[in-house]
């Protein structure tokens, strides 16, 4: 069966969240994935590097400030990999997050674009899986404090989209 290897995934986003924090080195930035797995027990979360087709997992970014002062103006930025994974709707946490198809512009989910239909402008919700990077605004980060981003996201089969 086809896998989706989690290791480049793991560098992308661990170089995103660096870069947000070029300006100041003192933030150190640590990521985990974890397949979401249903047992009688419930919902649990295995630490994994790889999925397949349909697997959900759940990403989890860690921003720890190890610095004497205050991170200022911190932002969390979590590439959703192009190869078949796709984000699934209400599973971001902090749930204030923004979303972007091109890693450019960002913008409150559920994104928006507009469209001609017929000759006319019409407005239409973008389909969860065409996000590309998921961003969240921590802002301040207190020296020794450290905050966690959080999404969940789906390895879709042959020509799934959704």
């Amino acid at each position: 069966m086809q896998r989706f290897l989690l290791a480049v995934f793991f560098c992308l986003a661990q170089f995103a969240g660096v870069a947000a924090f070029a300006a100041d080195s003192a933030v150190d930035v640590t990521m985990q994935a974890f397949k979401v797995v249903t047992t009688a027990k419930g919902v649990e979360l295995v630490p994994t590097t790889e999925a397949k087709p349909g697997d959900t997992i759940e990403y989890q970014v860690a921003y720890r400030n190890r610095g004497a002062e205050a991170a200022r103006q911190v932002i969390a930025t979590l590439p959703v990999p192009a190869a078949g994974m796709a984000y699934i709707p209400d599973t971001a946490a902090p749930a204030a997050v923004m979303a972007s198809l091109d890693g450019k512009e960002f913008a409150p989910v559920p994104l928006q674009r507009t469209v001609l239909r017929e000759g006319r402008r019409v407005t239409e919700t973008v389909p969860p899986a065409e996000y590309r990077f998921l961003r969240w605004t921590i802002g301040e980060l207190r020296a020794g404090q450290t905050t966690t981003v959080k999404s969940r996201m789906r390895l879709n089969g042959a020509g799934d989209r959704s």
